[in-house]
């Protein structure tokens, strides 16, 4: 009864801190509200503020786009004055003398130029905008205050006054004598003489940075007050949320002190649950310790069980080679003494013999050769074209024989079983060139494509074929089709690819139609050294 005892009281402590908790946690929301509201405040003042600096900024730019308009109708003025013919004011002092003082007192850069670019005349207001003097710009090409990402711009005007246009307002980039860039207002006319021909160009550039950072100031303000306006809202909107949020913890309180309660129930119940299931847990264990014994012993069972099938291979191999020699040793025997004794029967008779004991030790060298596949086996990283070529090496004279055309594809690089791989492809080049079409010449394509983790690898060939009711028995071991009795073989080579696919963890199968053509596919993983 004691420790049930402990248990309440330590519950009913947990029950009081959480109380306390909370408490402080309402407290903590109050002060909460309280700043909001002061925030709020803060951002009404901070947005009255802006708005009137935003209005001084509207009427700022009033000014300033009015002044531009009156500098640019003096332009225009000026403009409109050189264009006009001027020959019978020669003799006009007074004018000309006045036109001057107009161009040389402007602060706006009054150039004229070439057509070829060259400037012409460069006033008081060039040298101020510009940095450089008349001296130093006068017969230096335009180019001299173009930044050289604005060269377009400049081929676009000259352009457009080819063809008589005028050219008021045009924004663009220039560059002072020292390197620095700045906006400018470009009002561009041409020249022309007495017949009316264009022979230049006049150009008025008007300063326009500050008025373009005034226009920046005033976007960033109006999105510094949208920003602060959307502030103003989140934090109206976190104050509602935040006096929810009292609400909640309130009803919260009661609803934890309800499911403190409950987890005391809870709590009682799972301690008798944890018991349960720890004695389950001591079976499993106890189970899983037997399975464990279980497998270890069926391993080591099939080790020697291994063991043992090899040692039979080799020695059934070896007994049953010795009686076949002694009996193709006393047939050759019996052929060298007897053979003219005999008549065409018995030499039939001896020759089928001869035959047969001829097949059963190549019966019997397939079978140990099929069951030491795998044995003492080492993973070796290779290129399986190289593999490929080596074999096609070695089969040289019955691929020069059977006239056979072999195409190798692109090929990976893969761990595997070295010699096994060789047999493999080997065994299909060969099954390929057997089982070819006599008055057809023979194609061979192996090819290998990359599937998710694993390699696909094709061997294909224009042959005979195979029916598809024999797809998945050519793969066993001593199995030959009724058609493969005309030619050689011991129905252990497919036998033999299968078992090297699958030691290297792949599948392998075959795809055919009778009289045109069979590719046998098989897939292998680049296994891990």
């Amino acid at each position: 009864m004691s420790k049930p005892d402990v248990s309440t009281r330590k519950k009913s402590d947990e029950l009081i801190l959480a109380y306390k908790k909370l408490s402080t946690q309402n407290e903590e929301k109050a002060e909460r509200a309280a700043e909001l509201i002061i925030v709020n405040k803060e951002l009404v003042f901070q947005n009255e503020e802006r708005e009137k600096c935003a209005e001084k900024l509207n009427i700022a730019n009033k000014d300033l786009a009015h002044q531009n308009e009156e500098k640019e109708k003096l332009a225009e003025e000026l403009i409109n004055s050189t264009i006009v013919d001027i020959t019978g004011r020669k003799k006009d002092d007074e004018y000309f003398g006045h036109l001057a003082a107009i161009v040389e007192s402007s602060e706006d850069a009054i150039i004229s130029k070439s057509l070829d670019g060259i400037i012409k005349s460069w006033n008081k207001g060039s040298e101020k905008m510009f940095g450089y003097t008349a001296k130093e710009a006068i017969g230096r090409h335009i180019s001299l205050i173009i930044p050289p990402e604005y060269t377009n711009d400049e081929k676009k005007i000259l352009e457009r006054i080819r063809n008589n246009e005028i050219i008021a307002h045009f924004e663009t980039v220039r560059k002072k004598k020292n390197g620095e860039q700045f906006f400018v207002s470009l009002t561009v006319s041409p020249l022309k003489n007495r017949a009316g021909s264009i022979i230049g160009i006049s150009k008025i550039a008007r300063d326009i940075t500050s008025g373009k950072k005034s226009e920046a100031s005033l976007i960033h303000a109006n999105k510094e007050l949208a920003f602060q306006n959307k502030e103003k809202e989140k934090r109206a909107a976190e104050l509602i949320i935040a006096n929810k949020e009292l609400a909640f913890q309130n009803t919260e309180k009661e609803k934890r002190a309800a499911e403190l309660i409950i987890a005391n129930k809870e709590l009682v119940f799972q301690n008798e649950e944890k018991g349960k299931r720890a004695a389950e847990l001591i079976i499993a264990n106890k189970e899983l310790v037997f399975q464990n014994q279980e497998k270890e012993r069926r391993a080591s069972e099939l080790i020697t069980a291994n063991k043992e099938l090899e040692q039979f291979s080799y020695i059934a191999s070896h007994d049953l080679q010795e009686p076949l020699r002694t009996v193709s040793n006393y047939m050759k025997v019996f052929e060298e003494d007897y053979l003219e004794q005999l008549d065409d029967n018995a030499r039939k008779y001896l020759n089928s013999v001869n035959n047969a004991t001829r097949r059963m030790s190549m019966l019997i060298k397939s079978l140990l050769d099929f069951s030491r596949l795998g044995r003492n086996t080492k993973l070796t990283e290779v290129d399986c074209k190289k593999i490929i070529y080596d074999v096609i090496a070695d089969l040289d004279i019955m691929i020069k024989t059977s006239n056979a055309d072999i195409e190798v594809a692109e090929m990976p690089r893969l761990n595997v079983y070295e010699t096994e791989i060789c047999r493999l492809f080997q065994n299909l080049i060969i099954n390929a060139i057997k089982f070819r079409r006599k008055d057809t010449q023979l194609e061979i394509r192996i090819s290998a494509e990359k599937i998710n983790e694993e390699w696909k690898f094709s061997v294909s060939d224009n042959g005979i074929g195979i029916a598809p009711v024999h797809f998945e028995r050519i793969f066993d071991i001593f199995q030959r089709l009724p058609a493969d009795e005309i030619y050689e073989g011991n129905g252990i080579g497919l036998a033999n690819c299968k078992k090297i696919v699958q030691l290297h963890q792949g599948k392998i199968w075959v795809e055919s139609k009778p009289a045109q053509g069979t590719t046998f596919h098989f897939t292998i993983p680049n296994l891990k050294i």
